[in-house]
Formats: structure tokens, sequence, C-alpha cells
């Protein structure tokens, strides 16, 4: 009887022992992490611009590197860079005190040939009455309208030069040819100029220029009226676009390319003349995927995306093609047409984690 309560005892012991270690084990396994609640878009394939990128650069609509047309030593420089200018301000005198001393005398001369004209058409009138009184001989007469004639040549002549040194100090000051801002100084005051130095450059601002390099194979596609789009690298997140207004007419020898050119406006000022540009050409029509922008996950300086295969998230590398309207963005590689795009993930969303 003992023997069999002893017994028994035992196999108890030994059951609450097994059960013990079998609650450890369990215990020791971790439930799988819940699905994570996503929305999903399937993604259509459309027509998408092909397009390539150009190299070009702004300028203003009209600019101009300006020379005095004369020569001397530069006096005064009464602008700076980056200053507004308006037509026909001054940019620039030069020291024209020799030339003013030219010209005094050039009209001086021009004066003096016309008051020797006036006295050789008086003689002229009295040889004439001279001759019908027989007071002269013919030759006389004509000797006297041969100095009449020729006086008139030396008044158009003493003339010209009064107007070439008139004209040489009026060139010693050098004035705005249009509205807009002087660019750069090219000449400081004290130095000796040419008539073809540049002394000033002067551009307009509010209205650029874009001209781009189109290489032969793509001159068919900037076409006049064509819309090309471009940024600069001072400002990364931003673009323009503009429509090409003029286009080279041969192919330049060097390069095998076509210079276009493209007008736009540039109200806030952004764009600088001397800007380098990278320029989008639309040149044909692919049917590619697209996504929302708000699917796509910057990692490592590489957009990514989540697709949903077979209940489950699985991350993708893409290779992004141009924007599209309505926060739409295309693919060229990553994700095809059909695939299911998970839309704004979360952010505890993992490649391989469960979804609903």
């Amino acid at each position: 009887m003992l023997r069999s309560i002893g017994a028994s005892l035992g196999a108890l012991a030994l059951l609450a022992f097994g059960a013990g270690c079998g609650g450890e084990a369990s215990a020791g396994v971790e439930p799988p992490p819940p699905a994570v609640d996503v929305q999903l878009e399937t993604s259509q394939a459309g027509p998408v611009p092909r397009t390539v990128k150009l190299t070009g650069s702004l300028r203003g609509e009209q600019e101009s590197d300006l020379a005095a047309n004369a020569s001397g030593r530069v006096v005064e420089m009464p602008v700076d860079v980056g200053q507004a200018v308006k037509k026909g301000d001054v940019l620039a005198r030069l020291d024209t005190r020799a030339v003013a001393l030219v010209a005094s005398e050039a009209k001086a001369q021009a004066d003096l040939a016309r008051s020797r004209r006036e006295q050789a058409k008086r003689e002229c009138e009295r040889s004439k009455g001279l001759l019908e009184a027989g007071a002269i001989s013919k030759s006389e007469y004509d000797r006297t309208q041969d100095q009449c004639n020729t006086s008139d040549f030396d008044v158009r002549a003493a003339e010209a030069r009064a107007g070439q040194a008139s004209q040489t100090l009026v060139d010693g000051v050098v004035r705005a040819p249009f509205d807009g801002v002087v660019v750069e100084r090219l000449i400081e005051p004290g130095e000796y100029v040419r008539a073809d130095t540049p002394i000033v450059r002067v551009a307009t601002v509010d209205r650029l220029r874009l001209k781009i390099e189109v290489p032969e194979a793509h001159v068919a596609s900037a076409r006049v009226g064509a819309a090309v789009t471009f940024g600069v690298s001072a400002w990364p997140e931003r673009t323009w676009t503009a429509a090409i207004d003029r286009r080279g007419v041969a192919v330049r020898t060097q390069s095998r390319d076509v210079i276009a050119e493209a007008s736009l406006a540039n109200p806030d000022g952004a764009l600088l003349p001397g800007m380098f540009a990278t320029v989008e050409l639309v040149v044909g029509e692919d049917q590619l995927p697209s996504v929302p922008v708000s699917a796509i996950v910057t990692r490592d300086g590489r957009p990514h995306a989540f697709v949903e295969v077979d209940g489950r998230a699985a991350e993708r590398v893409l290779s992004l093609g141009p924007k599209l309207g309505g926060e739409r963005v295309s693919v060229r590689r990553g994700i095809k047409a059909g695939d299911s795009v998970v839309v704004a993930p979360p952010a505890d969303l993992k490649n391989g984690s469960a979804v609903n």
C-alpha cells in the first residue's frame, strides 16, 4: 500500500516536471509580427516623353561689351557691377582734352572756309559784271569762277573734319545702349584704351536667352516652337520651361551641332547671365509605368519603392523617368505595369513584411 502511494506520487512529480519544461519551450518562441496595413495602387503604363540631356548657357536678351570707339585714358566710371542703368546713362568717360582742342580747331577751320566761300561768291558776281562791261577778259572771268567752285569743296572738307573731330569727342563718353544691368567692369579708371577695347559689359536680366547646343542627330526635334526644360546648379530644386524661337541653319564643323535659342522671362532674377544650364529636349515617346511621388522612398541617395507580392512587401530599387502631372513620376526600371505599389509606405515597413 505504501509502495503504491509512493509510486503514484513519483509519477505525479514526473508529470509536473514535464509540464514545466514544455511551458518554458513554448514561451521561447516569439509570435510573428502583425501584418502592416498599407494602401496599394496598381501601376498602369502610359505615354511618357523620351528626352535627351543637352548643354546650354544663359545670356541677357540684350548683352553687349561696350567700347568707347575712341582712344584715350579712362578718367571716370560712375557705375559699378550690379547697378541698374537706363538707356543713355554715362558708363565711362575718357580724357578728351586733346580731342576737344582738335575739334575746336576743326570748327574754326570750317568757319574760315565758309567765310572764304562767301568772299569768293562776291568776287564771282563782280567779275560777271566786269566781263559784261568788257573790263576783264574771258580767261580772268573763268579763273574767278574756278575759285568759286573750289571754295565749295574747301567748305565741305573742313566741315567733314569738324564733324569727325566732334564725333570723336562724343565717342569719348560711353553710354548705355539699352536699359539693363552692369554685368562686369572690364577696365578701371586710369587705364589707357583703344577704340576697340571693351570697357564695360551691360545686359538685360529681366529677360534672358538660353543658347542650346543640339547634336546633329537631334536637330529635327529642336524645331522652332519646341518646348525645353532646363535647370541650373544654383537652384537644384527648380526647373524652367522655354520654347525654342531660333535655330541655326548650318551644323558647326568642329562640334557637329547646331545652336538653338529660346527666350524666357526672369521676373525674380534667380537666373543670371553666364549660368550653365542642363537642358532636356523631347525627342520621342515611350510607354512607361508611373507611380505616385509619395510611393518613392530615398535610401542612400537612390529611389526605392515597395511592391506587394503574395501578401508581402518586396522592396525595389528604381530608375525614374520624367515627372508627370498630378504628382506622379514615370519609372524606367524596377516596376512594371500591373504591379501593386505601396502608396506612402509606413516607416516600419521592411522588405518581406506581411501586408494587408
